[in-house]
């Protein structure tokens, strides 16, 4: 499961995340738009995957095109599930776009593995 936010806060007795002001549609003053939103992908992971380093980012894609992909964040999973907050994306011009996550297993020449779920953000023309 991916969703895009502009805030979010973690329960520290419950363990849960709040999501607040899921972010959709947006008309900023340029381009390229440099959101401070928020992005929290959750992952089921199988049994043979626990203990292993992966690196997860953030991309946004128009059509087939990536149009940015974040630093990529390291994890490490301890159970059968894992959540990733990562902060911030550039949007490079009005469109319609789909913000994803890719993944792999830490080490050199490790392909990124696209996940199947995205979440659709328009960016409208630029306020004059």
């Amino acid at each position: 499961m991916l969703a895009v936010a502009q805030a979010s806060t973690l329960d520290h007795y419950t363990n849960n995340f709040s999501l607040f002001l899921l972010f959709e549609e947006f008309r900023p003053s340029h381009y390229p738009a440099r959101l401070g939103v928020f992005s929290h992908a959750f992952f089921e992971i199988d049994a043979e995957e626990v203990g292993f380093d992966f690196e997860v980012r953030l991309i946004v894609v128009r059509g087939a095109e990536l149009s940015f992909a974040s630093d990529p964040v390291e994890v490490k999973p301890s159970g059968d599930r894992h959540r990733v907050r990562i902060s911030g994306m550039v949007i490079p011009e009005p469109g319609t776009y789909s913000v994803g996550v890719e993944w792999r297993r830490k080490g050199a020449g490790a392909a990124w593995v696209r996940g199947s779920t995205a979440w659709p953000i328009k960016a409208n023309a630029p306020l004059q």
